[in-house]
C-alpha cells in the first residue's frame, strides 16, 4: 500500500494522534498474505470493528472470519507475552493452541450468535515458554454484518491473575495471623502448626522447611517440613548452605537448580496447573523483634507455574514474619517469663505485622497506580486487623488529557468485601476510559453492582477533572461529599449531584454537578473512615478534615496527605481509610 493510501486508512481507523507503534504495525501489516486480504478490500463491518479495537484503552482482541485471524490493540499485547508481535495476523487457533480446548466451545457459541462471559477463568498457557497459571475475565461477543451473519468475534478481556493470587495469598496470611498463642511452649509443635497452614497452600508454597538454632554460632537444625518427597539430601544438598548464609547475613537467599540436582524433591500435586519439579526455593531468615541475629530460617518452594516476582516475594516475606512470631512466642512461653519490655516489643511487632499485611495486600488487590502530577493518595487499614476491606481509590488518565477519579466503599470487610471492591474498581476504570460522564459511569455501575453479590449499598464518588481548566464534573452514589479548598481558604462541600448508593433502586437517576477550581485549589475525595468516629456527629468529622485542608492548603499534595493522616488518623480509627488529593495548577 502506498504512503498516501496508508495515511488515509490511518485517518479513517485511528483518528487520534500520535498513533502507537502497535497501531502503526497493524495498519502496515501485509494483510494481503492473510485470509483477510488487502486493506482496500475490507468490508465496512471489519473496518468498524477494527477501529473500535484500536481506539480503545481497554484490552481488545478481534478474531475475524472462519480462520479467526487475530488483530489486537496495545492493552491486549502484554497478555500475549513472548507471542507478540508474531501473533498479529495469525489464526487464534495456532497462537492460543495451548488453551484452545478451553476457548473453542466459547468460539462456537459466539458464531452461533450467542455471546459468552467467563470470570477469573484458570488458563494454563505457555506464552513465555513455560506452563503458567493465569486467570482472566473476558467476554466473547459476535460481530454481525448486515443480513445477520456472524463474521467475527470481539474479545473484551482483563487479566485477573494478579488479583486472584493476591486474594488467595491473603487468605493464607490471615490464617497464619490468627494462630493462637503457643501456650504449650513447644517450639517444634508451634512451627509444625504454621507449616500445616502452608501445607494447605501448596499452589504458592509447594514445600516448606524450618531450621532453628538454639545459640549464636550453633549449626541450624531442621525442626519441621511439609511437602517433601525426598529428605535424605537435606543434610548435604544446596539448601543447608543457603540456610547458613541467610542466617549469617540476615538476607534472603534464592536457591535454583533443584529440578536438576534434586528431582522429585517436592511431592507431586503442588499446583492446579499440573505436575512439574520445583526448581526454585527462597530462604528467608526468621528474625525475632529486637534480636540482632536470626533465630532460624524458613525455606519455601516457589511454584514452577508462577513468576517469582516482587508480589510473590512479599507474600513469602510476610509468611516468614508470622512464622518468626510463632517461633519467638513459643520460645518466650518455654522460658516461662518475659520481661515487660520484651513483651511490649513483641506485641508491637505483631500489630505492625497485621498493618503491613493489610496495607501490602490491599495495594496488591488495588494494583499499582502511577499518579499524575498534582495527585496524592493514601490507604490505611483499620487498626489492629489483618483483614483488607472494601475501600478503594483510583486515578485514571483520560484519553483527552483529563483525569478520572473514583473513591468508593463496599459494605463489610475481609476477602468478600475485597473481591467485590476489585470488581467494582475494574468496572469503574473501564467505564471511565470509555465515558467522560460521572453520572453515566455510576448508572452503569448500578447495573453492574446488581449482578455482583455483596455489591449492593456500596457508595461511590466519581469525578472527571479537566486538567487544563480546573473544571470538575462529579456525581455521588450515597458517598460523603468531596471537599474543595481554594488558595484563599474558601471551602466548599460538593453535595450536589448526590443520589442513593449502588443497586438500591434500579429507577434512580444519577445526577451530575460541576464546579470550577481556581489555580491553587485542593480537591479531597475520601471514604467515611477518615471522618467517622464513635459518639460523634458526621459533621464534626467533616469539620476536622476541612480545618486540616485549610491549614495545609499551601503544602504540596504529598505533604498535605501526611498532615491529614497525622491530624485525622492519630486516634487509630476502627474502619479502613482511603483518600485522594488533587492540587489544581
Amino acid at each position: 500500500m502506498g504512503r498516501a493510501a496508508l495515511n488515509r486508512l490511518l485517518a479513517e481507523l485511528v483518528p487520534g494522534a500520535p498513533r502507537t507503534e502497535l497501531q502503526q504495525m497493524v495498519l502496515e501489516h501485509d494483510w494481503a498474505a492473510t485470509p483477510l486480504g488487502p486493506q482496500e478490500d475490507w468490508s465496512p463491518t471489519l473496518r468498524t470493528a477494527l477501529s473500535t479495537a484500536l481506539n480503545s484503552r481497554f484490552p481488545f482482541l478481534l478474531m475475524w472470519g472462519p480462520d479467526l485471524v487475530m488483530v489486537y490493540n496495545d492493552d491486549y499485547a502484554p497478555m500475549l507475552g513472548a507471542r507478540h508481535p508474531a501473533a498479529l495476523g495469525r489464526s487464534a487457533r495456532d497462537v492460543w493452541a495451548d488453551i484452545w480446548p478451553a476457548l473453542e466451545p466459547m468460539v462456537q457459541e459466539v458464531f452461533a450468535g450467542r455471546p459468552t462471559y467467563s470470570e477469573d477463568l484458570l488458563l494454563v498457557m505457555t506464552r513465555n515458554g513455560w506452563e503458567e497459571e493465569t486467570y482472566f475475565s473476558f467476554s466473547f461477543s459476535p460481530v454481525v454484518e448486515p443480513g445477520g451473519k456472524v463474521v467475527g468475534l470481539l474479545d473484551t478481556v482483563v487479566e485477573t491473575t494478579h488479583r486472584v493470587l493476591a486474594a488467595r495469598r491473603l487468605g493464607v496470611l490471615q490464617q497464619l495471623g490468627s494462630l493462637p498463642r503457643a501456650s504449650h511452649g513447644d517450639t517444634a509443635e508451634a512451627v509444625a502448626t504454621a507449616l500445616g497452614i502452608l501445607a494447605d497452600a501448596r499452589s504458592d508454597c509447594p514445600f516448606g522447611i524450618v531450621y532453628l538454632t538454639e545459640d549464636d554460632g550453633a549449626e541450624p537444625r531442621l525442626v519441621a517440613a511439609q511437602g517433601l518427597g525426598v529428605q535424605g539430601e537435606l543434610a548435604t544438598g544446596p539448601i543447608p548452605e543457603h540456610v547458613r548464609r541467610a542466617m549469617a547475613t540476615g538476607e534472603v537467599q534464592t536457591v535454583t537448580g533443584l529440578a536438576v540436582h534434586l528431582p522429585g524433591f517436592a511431592i507431586d500435586g503442588a499446583s492446579p496447573v499440573g505436575q512439574a519439579d520445583v526448581d526454585t526455593a527462597v530462604v528467608l531468615p526468621l528474625t525475632a523483634a529486637g534480636a540482632q541475629r536470626p533465630v532460624g530460617a524458613l525455606v519455601l518452594g516457589a511454584s514452577p507455574h508462577l513468576p517469582l516476582d516482587e508480589d510473590y516475594r512479599i507474600f513469602m516475606s510476610l509468611a516468614a514474619g508470622q512464622v518468626a512470631a510463632t517461633v519467638t512466642d513459643a520460645q518466650a512461653v518455654a522460658a516461662e517469663r518475659r520481661r515487660a519490655e520484651e513483651r511490649a516489643k513483641s506485641e508491637r511487632a505483631r500489630a505492625q505485622f497485621f498493618t503491613d499485611v493489610a496495607v501490602t495486600l490491599q495495594r496488591a488487590v488495588l494494583g499499582p497506580t502511577v499518579l499524575p502530577a498534582g495527585f496524592a493518595v493514601h490507604y490505611e487499614p483499620a487498626t489492629g486487623t489483618l483483614e483488607v476491606g472494601g475501600d478503594w481509590y483510583d486515578v485514571v488518565d483520560m484519553p483527552d488529557g483529563g483525569y478520572g477519579v473514583v473513591v468508593g466503599d463496599v459494605v463489610g470487610r475481609g476477602l468478600p468485601a475485597a473481591a467485590v471492591m476489585g470488581q467494582l474498581r475494574s468496572a469503574g476504570r473501564a467505564l471511565l476510559l470509555e465515558s467522560r460522564s460521572p453520572g453515566h459511569v455510576l448508572s452503569a455501575l448500578d447495573r453492574f453492582a446488581a449482578l455482583v453479590p455483596g455489591a449492593a449499598v456500596s457508595t461511590v464518588f466519581c469525578a472527571v477533572i479537566d486538567g487544563r481548566t480546573g473544571g470538575v464534573r462529579f456525581s455521588s452514589a450515597g458517598h460523603p461529599p468531596a471537599l474543595v479548598v481554594q488558595a484563599d481558604g474558601t471551602v466548599r462541600q460538593l453535595e450536589e449531584g448526590s443520589s442513593l448508593p449502588l443497586a438500591v433502586d434500579d429507577s434512580v437517576k444519577r445526577p451530575e454537578a460541576e464546579v470550577e477550581m481556581p489555580p491553587g485549589s485542593t480537591l479531597l475525595l475520601y471514604t467515611d473512615g477518615l471522618i467517622e468516629r464513635r459518639d460523634e456527629a458526621l459533621d464534626e468529622g467533616i469539620a476536622r478534615a476541612t480545618d486540616a485542608l485549610v491549614e495545609g492548603r499551601h503544602l504540596g499534595p504529598a505533604e498535605l496527605g501526611t498532615l491529614l493522616t497525622e491530624r485525622l488518623l492519630a486516634d487509630a480509627p476502627d474502619d479502613d481509610v482511603a483518600f485522594v488529593l488533587f492540587r489544581c495548577g
